[in-house]
């Protein structure tokens, strides 16, 4: 690969002072300010502080970043993420959901999840508050996709943190989800629950890449800040490593059809 095209690599995935990162054909665009003393390096990973929120950028491309002809390939061009804290949530019932101060933080937004390009579109670029105390993180984002989609809440099981849905999986899916718990059964359209830091993160897989990682949707994992006052970092895109993947909830919804059972001749007669 040529000295040039390296150069096209390294603009695009890693951080100096600043990262800023042009999402190619989708009509958004994102920049995460990084003061250099937040960034700390180990080998070929980049760790960022950023918000309070933990974010383990890769210096290593997978080989299927490119195509055959050693181009970037269009699906790779975000970041690829090694680990994410996605940030802590409030959950909030009874009473409290409909008063006071968390119900002035903003009402759930409609999000569309007729599909999962769909849910993208609504979405990418937006700081959705969920009406959650510290403001648009990871949960906030899954909480505004299962009051639209399923007409319920989600729980993160008493913990307040996105891997703590490990310990209550069933009464988060219900009958409107899937559980999955190994990642060969990862598709479109999944939420997947990851560890690797104290609160964890939950994102919704718009691609799964092979190679150990899947292009992730999802709020306070590098998006452009929600502003003062807000707290939270706005939905964007990310190739995020599966590596520390624990759960998943596939939408019924999104799950593909049975292929048909072959109709054979009639050799009765």
């Amino acid at each position: 690969m040529s000295q040039n095209k390296k150069t096209v690599v390294w603009k695009k995935i890693l951080l100096g002072i600043g990262l800023s990162i042009s999402l190619l054909g989708t009509g958004f665009g994102i920049s995460v300010a990084v003061r250099p003393s937040t960034i700390q390096e180990t080998g070929e990973v980049k760790t960022v502080i950023e918000g309070g929120v933990t974010i383990e950028l890769t210096e290593k491309l997978p080989t299927d970043a490119f195509d055959g002809q050693g181009e970037l390939d269009d699906a790779n061009i975000y970041p690829y993420v090694e680990s994410v804290d996605g940030g802590q949530f409030m959950e909030i019932t009874g009473a409290e959901a409909g008063e006071g101060e968390f119900a002035a933080l903003g009402a759930i937004e409609a999000v569309d999840t007729s599909s999962p390009e769909a849910f993208v579109n609504s979405t990418l670029g937006r700081c959705i508050i969920a009406d959650n105390v510290y403001g648009a993180q990871c949960v906030s984002l899954q909480r505004a996709f299962w009051l639209n989609y399923a007409g319920y809440d989600i729980t993160t099981c008493g913990t307040g943190v996105a891997k703590g849905e490990v310990n209550c999986p069933e009464e988060i899916a219900r009958d409107k989800f899937t559980i999955i718990r190994n990642i060969g059964e990862i598709i479109s359209g999944t939420w997947i629950v990851t560890d690797g830091s104290w609160t964890g993160h939950v994102c919704f897989v718009t691609k799964v890449l092979g190679n150990g990682y899947v292009t992730c949707l999802g709020e306070n994992q590098g998006g452009h800040s929600c502003g003062e006052g807000i707290g939270g970092s706005a939905t964007n895109l990310i190739n995020l490593s599966t590596k520390n993947f624990l759960i998943g909830f596939i939408p019924n919804a999104y799950k593909p059809l049975p292929n048909p059972e072959p109709i054979l001749p009639d050799t009765s007669h």
